[in-house]
């Protein structure tokens, strides 16, 4: 018998301020242009970033910030994790290996960003999404 038992994920969806979200990863500026262009095309906010929740250090969803600011959005809706979650598994992109998580914080605080694609976030249980018009974030 297959199990189709629907996982609700067990974290929560908030608007966040973008002026207060801190990258801590360059961007491919032209991904996060036409990221912008499709994220205006459907008029929806579907997927929220990843935010450390003591500094609001983005961890996953640097272009979907730089999107947002390109279509001039006051909030974006983010999950607030810690690096403490045992969900959450962080590596380098290009390793396996475990990232040390200080390094995320402190690129975030200092304006001092890792290049693209250094690290990945992931999270073991489903993140719930959403469907927020876009005037809803002006």
């Amino acid at each position: 018998m297959r199990d189709t038992t629907k996982v609700i994920s067990s974290y929560t969806v908030v608007k966040l301020p973008l002026s207060k979200l801190r990258p801590s990863e360059e961007i491919n500026v032209e991904a996060g242009r036409m990221l912008a262009m499709t994220i205006a095309e459907k008029g929806q906010w579907i997927r929220p970033l990843l935010i450390e929740n003591r500094h609001w250090v983005i961890m996953d969803g640097h272009h979907r910030h730089f999107g947002a600011t390109l279509l001039r959005l006051s909030f974006v809706p983010c999950v607030l994790l810690s690096y403490g979650d045992t969900n959450l598994h962080v590596t380098y992109w290009s390793d396996p290996a475990p990232f040390p998580v200080d390094r995320i914080i402190q690129a975030g605080l200092s304006g001092n960003l890792m290049s693209f694609k250094t690290t990945r976030h992931h999270l073991r249980v489903p993140l719930p999404t959403c469907a927020v018009d876009l005037d809803d974030l002006r």
